[in-house]
């Protein structure tokens, strides 16, 4: 029996040195061509080492993966090719749903990981499904950016053993550094769909931060230089726009055609050169509008690609809001009517044009990242007409010039120290600005733990300067089943990024715990689960204030059949004192202590039919307020080319309280607050189908609608009391004339031609429809009988892009040259 002990223990000490120890794959240099059609049926495929035996990363760590792959790589002159059989013993069972690119849908896939500096900070991902979609990425410490786009090329086969596929991927696609012999950090990533299998080929353990720092090593390829990275891409738009004219009161038709050209330039090995010239942005996705009753402005997300691809850098420090180029006017028109002589608005823009954006990065041998961006904006002018015909043009908009720079060195470990600076300077007697930040991220030897700290400088430069700062530091815990976060931030009362970043609010001291419990090994029921309890002590800078004290707690677990649910608690035990609500600092409006209870469950994703949903219940003690609501999504899969996702949410709030502007001039020096009852109704479709892996339509619809019921009014005293008024001026119809019903409708349908490789056709159709109203609807479907008949803006637009690249005009010499070196 000793023996038997003896033997477990020598065969589990094999498998642990081997799932651990870093992994090395030998690359052959091979110049012969291959048909790419996923087969591997050329000669030189055999003769390539095999890299197998992986290693599952999820949904439990440790074990061999049950799914046999063999990966095989080699590379010529141009490119690395990357091949593989990727063995199931149900081959039936494979799913090969088509999805959008950089999507991995429903499909099965397989992916690679090159970091050629071998810094363990980022990291080329390119990836393709057994339908054959491509997705690439750039892969930062522990995320994965997927907006990045390179052009590359893949294939992929049906097996009677499963699938296969093979990659090629340029040199030019990623960045090395100029030197005979490389040596770069590689892994080997796939995914077995129906099983929610992740494995890798070197080992990836999901309780030690970081992906990278895991991988294994890729040698063998020499005397590759790193080749001209030069490519544009030039477009045209046509545009058929159906608008609402105020003065003509009634939908007119224009049309307009819109050219510019993308560059992207290697300026070495290491850094490129990405530029816009008269871009446009005319065929991105809606955004998402929303009723705003609070002091703050509403935060959306980026969706212009240039703004998104490769700004891991320009994001440090959180001072970057992409969203200020190119957005709203600096000054609005209105504010500069003369009612006395009749004037209004004819004409006034309300997206500033961009002329062009223009952004450098990358990273030198010594791990010092650099980064530049400049944007320039147009200058705008608004045209005011008086009520003899008289013109005049206002400046709503001065020309601007947008710029961020940033430093980002690497240190050991991981660890980053950084710089960045963001600068706003405007033509003529606007306002400029200046944001300076230092960052640093330091982690231990063993990437247990992680030390951040920023401290943040803010100059406005008008008539009088004002200067403003904030500091953040923490502590954490990242890897292992127990972790932890201890942080402390302020920002002072004149600290203002908002010309080129984004704060709800400054003014605020900020002290935060968490602990947290993750386990990755299985038990009876989950294959893992976590608990954690958070805990946030907020006060004002200035004058020290209490806000309020925030518990979070949750429980949540990943059931054994695929099915993923959390129980959600928020907890303010001593209520909120809101120091904005009122728009006048100093008078404080009180909310009473509160908890609110949320239940989250999604099934599995890889089922034809799946299920997200949760429900939520808050209660504010001590007074007639809550709410209550719930969020469904099923998600279809029609068929292995169609999918269909239909979001709805509800929402239902009783005795909530805020802040109304006064309609009447009698209460104009009292701050009035509304109490209220709102329901909200949003629903959204999101239906893709594809033709084929590289032609698709999909259509994007979205109904947003609130309606706000106004019951009585108060004035709002010192000490945050509450006076009753008689104040509540009515409608006709005995209504308040505060109450407020507001519709979103928004529609985007979608269709993409990628005809040749960074090449593509894309046509456009958008509907908008914002309308705001004060009488009620008696209920979500009557909102309907009044909508289509508003204002909206209707376009048609078709967009014709060629991607080009220089280093396809060259000659085959650089191959002969480095077939004879090798």
């Amino acid at each position: 029996m000793s023996l038997v002990y003896a033997q477990i223990f020598f065969y589990l000490f094999l498998f642990c040195s081997f799932s651990s120890a870093q992994k090395q794959y030998f690359i052959k240099f091979n110049d012969k061509e291959i048909k790419l059609d996923g087969e591997l049926n050329e000669k030189h495929w055999q003769d390539a080492e095999i890299a197998s035996g992986f290693i599952v990363n999820s949904p439990i760590y440790g074990s061999p993966s049950k799914f046999s792959s063999e990966v095989r790589l080699y590379y010529d002159s141009e490119a690395i090719y990357v091949g593989g059989i990727l063995k199931d013993p149900f081959p039936d069972s494979i799913s090969y749903s088509l999805s959008q690119r950089d999507q991995t849908g429903n499909a099965d896939w397989v992916g690679v990981s090159i970091d050629p500096y071998g810094n363990n900070v980022n990291a080329f991902r390119f990836v393709v499904t057994s339908a054959g979609v491509e997705i690439d990425g750039l892969e930062s410490i522990n995320d994965i950016d997927y907006l990045w786009n390179s052009v590359w090329r893949s294939a992929t086969a049906r097996r009677n053993d499963g699938w296969s596929f093979e990659m090629k991927i340029p040199f030019s696609a990623i960045r090395f550094p100029n030197k005979d012999v490389q040596e770069w950090n590689f892994n080997i990533w796939r995914q077995v769909r129906r099983v929610r299998e992740i494995s890798t080929w070197n080992a990836v353990d999901p309780n030690l931060f970081g992906k990278i720092t895991q991988s294994g090593k890729l040698i063998g390829v020499q005397g590759v230089k790193s080749p001209i990275r030069l490519s544009f891409s030039p477009y045209a738009t046509s545009y058929l726009v159906n608008t609402y004219d105020n003065l003509e009161e009634s939908q007119i038709w224009n049309t307009r055609l819109t050219g510019g050209i993308d560059l992207k330039y290697g300026l070495n090995d290491a850094f490129t050169l990405d530029m816009i010239l008269i871009p446009d942005f005319g065929q991105t996705l809606s955004d998402n509008e929303i009723l705003n009753l609070g002091p703050f402005e509403v935060y959306y997300n980026e969706n212009r690609p240039f703004f998104l691809e490769g700004t891991d850098l320009f994001n440090i420090g959180g001072v970057f809001y992409s969203r200020r180029i190119g957005g709203q006017p600096y000054r609005s028109a209105y504010n500069n009517l003369d009612y006395d002589k009749g004037e209004r608005v004819v004409r006034n823009l309300q997206q500033v044009p961009l002329i062009n954006g223009s952004k450098v990065s990358g990273r030198t041998k010594k791990g010092l990242g650099v980064a530049v961006f400049n944007a320039l904006e147009s200058r705008l002018d608004a045209t005011i007409e008086d009520s003899n015909g008289v013109q005049r043009q206002y400046e709503t908009n001065p020309l601007t010039n947008y710029n961020v720079f940033v430093l980002s060195q690497n240190l050991k470990n991981n660890s980053t120290i950084s710089l960045v600076n963001t600068n706003v300077m405007r033509n003529g007697v606007a306002h400029d600005a200046n944001v300076t930040v230092g960052s640093a991220e330091l982690y231990t030897s063993n990437g247990k733990y992680k030390i951040s700290s920023d401290l943040k400088f803010s100059s406005i430069f008008n008539d009088k300067p004002e200067y403003g700062y904030a500091l953040s530091s923490s502590i954490r815990k990242i890897s292992g089943i127990w972790r932890y976060r201890f942080g402390y931030s302020e920002e002072s009362d004149r600290f203002n990024p908002n010309d080129l970043g984004f704060l709800y609010n400054n003014n605020a001291r900020i002290y935060d715990a968490a602990i947290s419990w993750n386990s990755f090994e299985s038990s009876k029921f989950f294959y893992r689960r976590s608990a954690s309890i958070a805990l946030k002590y907020e006060e004002l800078y200035k004058p020290q204030l209490f806000n309020y004290f925030h518990v979070k707690v949750h429980l949540g677990g990943l059931h054994k059949k695929q099915l993923y649910t959390r129980i959600t608690a928020n907890i303010y035990p001593f209520g909120i004192i809101d120091h904005f609500e009122s728009r006048k600092f100093g008078k404080e409006v009180r909310f009473n202590p509160n908890a609110m209870l949320k239940w989250m469950y999604s099934s599995d994703y890889s089922k034809r039919l799946a299920l997200d949903g949760d429900f939520w219940f808050k209660q504010f003690f001590g007074r007639d307020q809550y709410g209550f609501g719930m969020y469904i999504s099923p998600r279809l899969r029609v068929s292995d080319r169609m999918f269909l996702i239909w979001n709805t949410k509800l929402e239902f709030i009783r005795g909530d309280y805020g802040f109304v502007t006064s309609k009447e001039s009698s209460y104009e020096d009292f701050i009035l607050l509304g109490f209220r009852d709102r329901e909200l109704v949003v629903n959204k479709i999101s239906t893709e189908f594809l033709f084929t892996n590289r032609m698709s339509i999909d259509l994007q619809f979205r109904h947003y609608w609130q309606q706000v019921r106004y019951i009585n009014f108060a004035t709002l005293e010192d000490d945050a009391i509450m006076s009753s008024t008689t104040y509540n001026p009515l409608q006709d119809n005995g209504e308040s004339v505060h109450n407020t019903s507001y519709n979103a409708f928004t529609l985007d349908l979608n269709y993409r031609w990628v005809f040749i490789p960074g090449s593509e056709l894309r046509i456009v159709y958008k509907n908008n429809i914002f309308y705001s109203k004060t009488e009620l609807d008696e209920s979500y479907f009557r909102t309907f009988d009044s909508l289509f008949n508003q204002p909206q803006i209707n376009s048609i637009s078709m967009k014709l892009l060629f991607f080009i690249d220089v280093l396809y005009f060259r000659s085959n010499r650089v191959k002969k040259s480095l077939k004879n070196k090798i």
